[in-house]
């Protein structure tokens, strides 16, 4: 989790902010018009973080803790094994 004052995010908004380069497997279509989900990496997503503007601030606290109890990352879509809204809403569930 993030904790932040508004006058700091307004302030961060404004920072030129750098992208972080993702490959990905990105559905295309073949010749024959077809749909095709490839088996290895056929792109890039440019990806911006809010962890970029950590070195900006004037006050920083961070706090190691072990990912299967504080961390349920939501990046990849509904279904997929890791990271996905399933996968957070189970971590979230459990006792």
């Amino acid at each position: 989790n993030h904790f932040y004052k508004v006058d700091f995010l307004q302030m961060a908004a404004q920072l030129p902010t750098p992208f972080h380069v993702a490959k990905k497997k990105i559905p295309c279509v073949d010749d024959e018009g077809q749909t095709v989900t490839p088996s290895a990496n056929n792109g890039i997503k440019l990806e911006m973080f809010i962890f970029d503007c950590f070195p900006h601030s004037k006050k920083f606290a961070c706090a190691e803790v072990l990912r299967e109890h504080e961390f349920g990352p939501v990046k990849n879509a509904p279904g997929s094994k890791v990271d996905s809204p399933d996968t957070a809403r189970a971590l979230l569930l459990e006792p």
